[in-house]
């Protein structure tokens, strides 16, 4: 696991830690899959567990900034 972080880091030097790529990887599968089927790939036990992610969805929060802000 070292070398594999020593290698990311060297492309990505902003990551702090493994949990930002799992973070990413379940943010991502929550675009192109629906919640239960993340919940199971991410194993987590239950499903509040999968949707704290979905908060992580900063492209559609500026979305919905973008529709509703007045200086639009």
């Amino acid at each position: 696991m070292s070398r594999i972080k020593a290698m990311i880091k060297r492309y990505e030097p902003r990551l702090t830690n493994m949990a930002q790529i799992r973070a990413s990887t379940i943010t991502n599968w929550l675009k192109h899959y629906n919640l239960r089927e993340v919940q199971y790939m991410a194993g987590h036990k239950y499903v509040s567990s999968t949707e704290r992610y979905r908060m992580d969805n900063l492209e559609d929060l500026q979305k919905e900034l973008e529709k509703y802000h007045p200086l639009k």
